[in-house]
């Protein structure tokens, strides 16, 4: 049936996201014919904090025109503690425009011969022996493969039979007008987001991201946490109204199919510790994009050749998943009693100077951060006495330590 069709796609990508748009240049890049079909009109449209680290800035190149500023101080604020500071010697992090910057890996993909579809939903995917078709509102297309990047809850990952992810939060974030802040400020406890937390990160002068991550009431927790903050003259007032997004916080249990792989948010690729996903995604869809790109040279694209996927992004990301998603769950079990006892012991011992000291360049790998915490004597030992199975879980030293060297990246 679909041998010898002119308008045969090799991949067709949905979704142009971090994820979708990476696994479409990196094929792209091979000389493999894709196409990107994506409901939404402006590309890397999304709700995000855009902070990325200095490993993703590096591996990933990014413009600097779209970098709005590199923190090199945060502030902790738990219940009954005072602040706790944690700067750097040099920038970790930079706060990005994360519409352009995932704009910027499409616009290399069509460079590279990507075609780009917006404005189409896909309803509907068909595997068949030869080939899949994907099925939009517009029409149907045909390929050889197709890779899901469809982002959170997605029902074509459900409607393929690849289930959904176990856990979620939901996220929410709206734009402030501020008097010139400079530091990140995280805020801890029961008053804020139970089991979560709340952030302001500026972005462009007079401005700033303002948000939290909530199992419930999101969005009334957040307009609670707006007025604290005005209160304390942090911000003016609100600049865009809040937005609400579901971030998963543990991957499938499977990724791949015959034809198929799933990436990114729809497969659960991000960080369970804060819910950010934009490296994690890049890393997936680079790893989509290498797998695919030998089982279309070999005509393989059954399910036990696409398995590779599935160990390779593994190889990468989920000891960090598995060691983040314990860290995350004991967490959730402390009282802001417990969490002010705990911030209050950090910053008496100078913890926070030796935490940082110790995760130098380890912005986007927790593991390392969450093994200096539960091997110190008394965080980690009051940790393993509120939840010692947790504890355990979340203790592996050996992670965290050079991920960024376990595939080659592409580069322009």
């Amino acid at each position: 049936m679909f041998r010898g069709l002119a308008n045969l796609d090799d991949v067709i990508v949905v979704g142009a996201g971090p994820a979708g748009n990476n696994a479409a240049l990196g094929l792209a890049r091979e000389g493999y014919s894709v196409t990107v079909i994506d409901s939404r009109h402006e590309i890397g449209d999304k709700l995000c904090t855009g902070l990325i680290g200095r490993e993703c800035a590096s591996r990933f190149p990014i413009d600097p025109a779209l970098v709005y500023r590199e923190p090199q101080s945060a502030r902790l604020v738990a219940p009954g503690a005072g602040p706790l500071f944690f700067e750097t010697v040099s920038p970790q992090a930079c706060v990005v425009d994360r519409v352009g910057y995932v704009a910027s890996f499409a616009q290399r993909a069509r460079d590279a011969g990507a075609l780009y579809l917006l404005g189409e939903r896909v309803h509907r995917i068909v595997s068949q022996n030869q080939g899949v078709t994907v099925i939009t509102g517009q029409g149907s297309r045909q390929a050889r493969a197709v890779v899901l990047a469809t982002g959170f809850g997605s029902p074509l990952v459900r409607q393929a039979g690849l289930g959904s992810v176990s856990d979620y939060v939901t996220g929410v974030q709206a734009v402030v007008s501020t008097d010139g802040a400079d530091d990140v400020e995280v805020h801890l406890g029961s008053d804020v987001a139970p089991g979560f937390f709340s952030y302001l990160v500026p972005t462009l002068p007079g401005r700033a991201l303002v948000g939290l991550l909530s199992r419930k009431k999101a969005q009334t927790r957040l307009t609670n946490f707006v007025q604290k903050l005005r209160q304390a003259g942090k911000i003016k007032e609100v600049v865009n109204e809040a937005a609400t997004w579901g971030i998963p916080l543990r991957p499938l249990k499977r990724t791949y199919l015959d034809r198929m792989v799933v990436v990114g948010d729809a497969a659960g690729q991000v960080k369970p510790t804060t819910g950010g996903g934009i490296y994690y995604s890049l890393l997936a869809g680079e790893a989509a994009a290498q797998v695919l790109s030998e089982a279309l040279a070999d005509d393989d694209l059954s399910s036990g050749n696409l398995s590779r996927y599935q160990s390779r992004w593994r190889d990468l990301l989920a000891a960090e998943i598995e060691v983040g998603y314990s860290a995350r769950r004991l967490y959730e079990f402390l009282t802001d009693q417990q969490i002010g006892a705990l911030v209050k012991r950090a910053a008496a011992n100078g913890f926070n100077s030796e935490l940082v000291d110790a995760s130098e360049g380890t912005f986007d790998w927790h593991g390392k951060m969450i093994a200096q915490i539960m091997g110190n004597p008394g965080l980690g030992g009051a940790l393993r006495l509120i939840n010692p199975l947790l504890a355990r879980l979340a203790h592996r030293p050996d992670i965290g330590t050079d991920q960024s060297q376990t595939t080659p990246a592409y580069h322009d």
